[in-house]
């Protein structure tokens, strides 16, 4: 008889309903933004010449971006291979993580603040007269601030490839007496090769999508791009329909690199062994001693820097936040934290049960859940908020809905990581337990209770507080529904720097480090205690 035949049980048919009509929900909210942005786009005429200049920036920045990141970052994991014992190697190595988690409006403070007029790198500019007024904010400032960001992921996906070759390549090209030359073309190239593709898509597409950076760094309209420009259609200019042609051509030229990337790129396991030392025969060649203590004290400086000047800053300026406004953004970032990892999970919930429901009965139906998490990352997350402040603007404020709208943007950017941590230990369970249960008549909330919480509590735990530390270092939905009612610290830090406000700036800026590095905290904390309950 057709296993696929037989009738689902009520608990199985309950989840299955219940995920498909999660996932019909986020599909009908992103096909509804897509076509109040269509809508919107036949409202007026639009300057395609103007588009088109603000596509080839885009196009422009990011792909200079990602070639200095790739570059920065193959040169700084062959370094770090090659030297696996040097004082400050472990602080290095937490500094390219810490990258990875900071938010932008954040590590823009700190490149202000170490390469600004004022800082440390500055004024060393100065001395030897290569310190124009102005200079961070343009072009160096937007490429600077990309490097900063993207050359760490990229370290960190290099660095593993490398020690991902088999120690006995190693060994064989110690035993061969290969020079740096070969190794490189023979070893290391092949390595490095391996997750181009899918990296480079990656980088240039967080490049191209970028907002917080080229809001704050970028000098004005003259290098907006795409986000921006669509936020300052709808925020300063109300032209809806020259933001609906940008929201359409950027998820036009966004979805396939997404899509290509999430079939090439890296993976959550990419870097899982980051740090191994590597035993290998080039390491005592003088010109690479040089090139990579230089190409160390380079990354120790960008990396490095940033985090140290905001330390510093922030800790001077801490007295100014007493007369900061800052209760109330704090309250609204809680809020926006708390909401976004809830509303992540709760959704990844409803998915992972209907997924795994259909796979039980209706294998045919499984890839559904995964396309639609991954839905809302095919959408930039401007233009998706641009389509739906068009879509509410026919019947409500959206700014009176700021926080649900904010969370709830949050929370679908957070939902492929959430769903990806959520989904894996509901099938172990089902796979182990299932047909036990089964027999006993254990179902519904008695089952979750007892045979799925105790293998899912620490992973979504891990998804939750990695959910919220994103949604509360978020810039581009707060600052785009935000108001004068609804401000979060990263717009007020965003506000301060605009207004020159650097004391107050610097007191925010540590207060979010703080708030986000603590909650990245609890999810890795929470990871590692699954991995040693496992």
């Amino acid at each position: 008889m057709d296993g696929g035949a037989r009738p689902l049980k009520p608990y199985v048919m309950r989840a299955l309903l219940v995920g498909l009509g999660v996932a019909g929900l986020l599909a009908a909210l992103v096909a509804s933004a897509l076509l109040g942005l269509l809508a919107a786009g036949g409202e007026g005429a639009v300057a395609w010449d103007q588009v088109g200049r603000i596509v080839l920036t885009g196009f422009l920045q990011a792909g200079l971006s990602t070639i200095l990141a790739l570059g920065f970052g193959a040169l700084l994991a062959l370094a770090l291979a090659r030297r696996s014992h040097f004082a400050g190697r472990g602080l290095l190595l937490t500094a390219i993580l810490l990258c990875a988690v900071l938010p932008a409006i954040v590590a823009v403070f700190g490149l202000v603040a170490l390469f600004g007029r004022s800082g440390a790198a500055g004024a060393l500019l100065g001395v030897v007269g290569l310190h124009p007024g102005g200079w961070l904010y343009g072009w160096p400032g937007i490429l600077i601030g990309h490097v900063f960001f993207n050359a760490p992921l990229s370290a960190r996906v290099f660095l593993a490839a490398l020690e991902a070759v088999p120690t006995e390549q190693w060994r064989l090209a110690a035993h061969l007496g290969m020079g740096p030359g070969a190794v490189f073309r023979l070893i290391d190239r092949p390595a490095l090769l391996r997750p181009l593709p899918g990296l480079a898509g990656l980088i240039f597409l967080l490049c191209f999508t970028s907002f917080a950076i080229v809001l704050t760094l970028g000098g004005g309209p003259r290098l907006a791009t795409l986000e921006v420009a669509i936020y300052e259609a709808v925020r300063f200019e109300a032209d809806f329909a020259r933001a609906a042609v940008l929201g359409l051509v950027q998820i036009a030229i966004c979805l396939p690199v997404t899509l290509i990337v999430a079939r090439t790129g890296p993976r959550e396991d990419d870097t899982a062994g980051l740090g191994r030392a590597i035993a290998r025969p080039d390491s005592g060649a003088p010109a690479l001693k040089g090139l990579d203590a230089l190409v160390i004290s380079a990354a120790i400086v960008l990396l490095l820097g940033p985090l140290v000047a905001v330390a510093i800053s922030g800790v001077r300026a801490l007295p100014s936040l007493l007369d900061a406004d800052v209760g109330t953004a704090l309250l609204s970032s809680l809020s926006v934290a708390l909401f976004g990892g809830l509303g992540a999970l709760g959704l990844a919930f409803a998915l992972a049960f209907g997924q795994r429901a259909a796979k039980a009965r209706r294998p045919e139906l499984a890839p559904l859940f995964d396309a639609t998490a991954l839905a809302a990352l095919a959408l930039p997350p401007i233009a998706l908020s641009a389509g739906l402040f068009v879509v509410l603007r026919e019947v409500a404020d959206p700014f009176a809905l700021a926080l649900p709208l904010v969370a709830l943007m949050n929370a679908l950017m957070a939902l492929p990581f959430v769903l990806r941590q959520i989904a894996p230990p509901l099938m172990t369970s089902a796979a182990r337990f299932g047909r036990l249960a089964d027999s006993l008549g254990v179902a519904g909330l008695a089952r979750f209770r007892l045979v799925d919480l105790p293998l899912v509590k620490a992973p979504a735990l891990t998804a939750f507080a990695f959910a919220a530390a994103l949604s509360f270092g978020d810039l581009g939905a707060a600052a785009f529904f935000g108001s004068g009612d609804f401000v979060t610290l990263p717009v007020l830090l965003a506000r301060a720097l605009g207004a020159y406000r650097t004391s107050e700036a610097a007191a925010i800026a540590l207060l979010i480090a703080g708030l986000e590095l603590a909650l990245f905290g609890l999810a890795a904390r929470f990871g590692r205690s699954r991995h040693a309950g496992s």
